[in-house]
């Protein structure tokens, strides 16, 4: 019998997550630089492997937690953190890619699968999970671990308000972000445009060629952050938190750090630009595409009714308790 106190055994997983997440980053990293370049893989080189090590910390320290957050299944986790880190890093950035950078491949696509399956694998192997809830004297048996009504929320959450209202609140949400993206991205121009103007690499095209290209973005990033905010559940104030930390980290602290062909004041010009856009973004996604919540993950039986949600007139005393 394992008679080391509560806290350390939790230490140790921790640090065995944490480890686990970096070398499946590594490996994924490395097979994703092959593929990029069979012949001569950009990774194979001393400051790659530590910025990339670097990364996998980071992005352990943040997918970890929130994978732990979602109540889900294994495979569940697993499949959100997926389609997440895919979606806020390979797919929103090829649409940057193709805009601002000559040559680009499909090969960002597969290398950001590997990439994207390099955190979510271990991060919902290896990260300790929620402790099942003991339930109260009486009360009505929970739901077996991993199959809470969390897993159901993203249906409540779409039954919550109807048709028209998502379609408005999906449109604006997607729409703002092109003025978030301007406002931030005028304030590194000067790094990156001094930048640009020297490099055969990277072109500059018409502002209102990017505002299109931004739109779909937009819409990428509002439905993305939105079915992860219905995920989370309760305030509003944590899942903006959370909303920002999860953009801010797949779409620029772990591309930004494995640039080391760039220079440094660029890679912290871009990310501080996109550490604004979260910030600023998930704010309008947590007040425009989720529903007020209780300090506890709310039950998506009784949906928490705003404006224009359907309204749902079930009792809300337990038949046990009536």
């Amino acid at each position: 019998m394992d008679t080391t106190p509560a806290p350390a055994r939790r230490s140790r997983r921790i640090a065995v997550g944490i480890a686990a997440i970096t070398v499946g980053y590594l490996v994924a990293s490395a097979a994703a630089s092959t593929l990029r370049n069979p012949s001569h893989p950009a990774i194979l080189a001393p400051a790659p492997v530590l910025w990339t090590v670097v990364a996998g910390v980071v992005g352990a320290v943040t997918f970890g937690p929130l994978g732990r957050r979602l109540h889900l299944s294994t495979a569940g986790r697993f499949w959100v953190l997926f389609g997440v880190i895919y979606a806020l890093t390979a797919l929103s950035n090829l649409i940057e890619a193709v805009l601002f950078v000559r040559g680009v491949t499909p090969a960002i696509l597969l290398a950001g699968l590997l990439q994207a399956a390099g955190l979510a694998l271990p991060a919902a192997l290896f990260w300790p999970p929620v402790p099942p809830p003991t339930p109260d004297l009486g009360a009505e048996p929970l739901p077996e671990h991993g199959s809470t009504p969390r897993s159901g929320a993203l249906r409540a959450a779409v039954g919550s308000r109807r048709w028209w209202s998502w379609t408005w609140r999906i449109a604006l949400v997607s729409l703002l972000w092109v003025p978030v993206y301007f406002a931030f991205a005028a304030a590194d121009a000067p790094f990156v445009h001094a930048y640009y103007a020297g490099s055969i690499t990277f072109t500059i095209p018409d502002e209102r060629l990017i505002a299109l290209a931004e739109v779909l973005r937009g819409l990428l990033h509002a439905t993305v952050l939105a079915g992860l905010a219905a995920l989370l559940g309760g305030r509003r104030r944590r899942v903006w938190w959370w909303l920002a930390v999860t953009f801010a980290v797949a779409n620029g602290w772990l591309p930004l750090l494995q640039r080391v062909d760039w220079p440094f004041f660029l890679r912290f010009a871009n990310g501080v630009e996109i550490t604004g856009d979260a910030v600023a973004f998930a704010g309008l996604v947590a007040w425009l595409l989720t529903r007020r919540g209780a300090a506890s993950p709310p039950d998506p039986a009784c949906p928490i009714i705003e404006d224009d949600a359907r309204v749902d007139r079930r009792p809300t005393t337990s038949p046990h308790h009536a």
